[in-house]
């Protein structure tokens, strides 16, 4: 499978280094009709690689390396329009401004997971993202159709978003919507801050639980700014547990999860609700400080 490094490269460049071959002798293998790009014979040399692309020698006689395996990420939900994952904490949906050598974004490790187990490249288009420390429900489009349709019902607010957060104070008994427009940080880059010249925006803010000077809550945001919920609980003096870059404390990450996605789906509207389970650190805090949420599966 073609990763990131060789997307772009000529197919008999990038052939070469994934097989250990010398490009004489992939040009030889292609003149015979056995050099393969996704399931078909290929001779056209010149053509760049994508990512994901599998890139096979069909009868091979010579002993070729074997590519690196990808960990595979958890999938909640996958048809012929879209697949849903279960995003980890520290993988970036996109790629980032710098990227650690082997660096892997979200996309990328579903499109070369998918990819070994179909044995050719399938599409996973990327429309929406979580933060890089965000953990939970990552929806990926099949096709173009389902891209589309996807990009509307986010347009629209037709997708109900909820997110589990573990925040620094007690937001109270009652449920609360906290409005405030939300603008880039001049001072801080990457950072944002409600401002009066920013873009408007709502999260609703539901109390699970409290204790420890610590609560869990529940955040349904009713719009989609950059770090909307984020901003929001920390300008209602309710930061994020972990969020250093909004005054969150010191701990390894923040412990906000992107919990339960219902939105109708792209083929015929019918709703459908995807769910990724708290993570195991998440669980171990909420145990470690008393706080409980009923009903609620871990991942391992």
């Amino acid at each position: 499978m073609v990763p990131p490094a060789l997307a772009g490269e000529r197919l008999d460049q990038g052939a070469a280094a994934l097989c250990g071959l010398p490009r004489r002798r992939v040009r030889a293998l292609a003149a015979e009709g056995r050099l393969w790009l996704d399931g078909k014979a290929v001779r056209v040399l010149s053509r760049p690689l994508r990512l994901a692309d599998v890139v096979e020698i069909v009868r091979r006689d010579e002993a070729l390396a074997e590519p690196a395996p990808v960990p595979p990420l958890p999938i909640i939900h996958e048809d012929g329009w879209l697949v849903a994952i279960d995003k980890p904490a520290g993988v970036a949906s996109q790629p980032p401004r710098e990227r650690a050598p082997g660096e892997l974004t979200a996309q990328e490790r579903l499109l070369l997971q998918l990819a070994l187990r179909e044995g050719r490249r399938v599409d996973a288009l990327l429309f929406h993202r979580l933060d890089r420390l965000t953990t939970g429900v990552l929806v990926f489009a099949r096709q173009r159709d389902a891209a589309r349709a996807l990009a509307r019902t986010w347009a629209t607010g037709s997708a109900d978003k909820r997110y589990l957060a573990v925040v620094r104070g007690d937001p109270g008994e009652a449920n609360r919507t906290l409005a405030g427009p939300i603008a880039a940080d001049l001072l801080v880059p990457g950072r944002f801050r409600v401002a009066r010249d920013g873009r408007p925006a709502r999260t609703r803010v539901r109390r699970l639980a409290a204790a420890d000077g610590l609560a869990l809550v529940e955040v349904h945001p009713l719009t989609g700014r950059t770090h909307q919920v984020r901003v929001h609980l920390a300008h209602a003096g309710v930061p994020v547990a972990g969020d250093g870059l909004y005054g969150g404390g010191d701990l390894p990450r923040p412990f906000l999860h992107a919990w339960r996605l219902t939105l109708p789906h792209p083929k015929d509207g019918v709703p459908l609700r995807l769910e990724a389970p708290l993570p195991a650190d998440m669980v171990a805090f909420l145990a470690a400080h008393g706080l409980t949420l009923p009903d609620a599966p871990a991942r391992g």
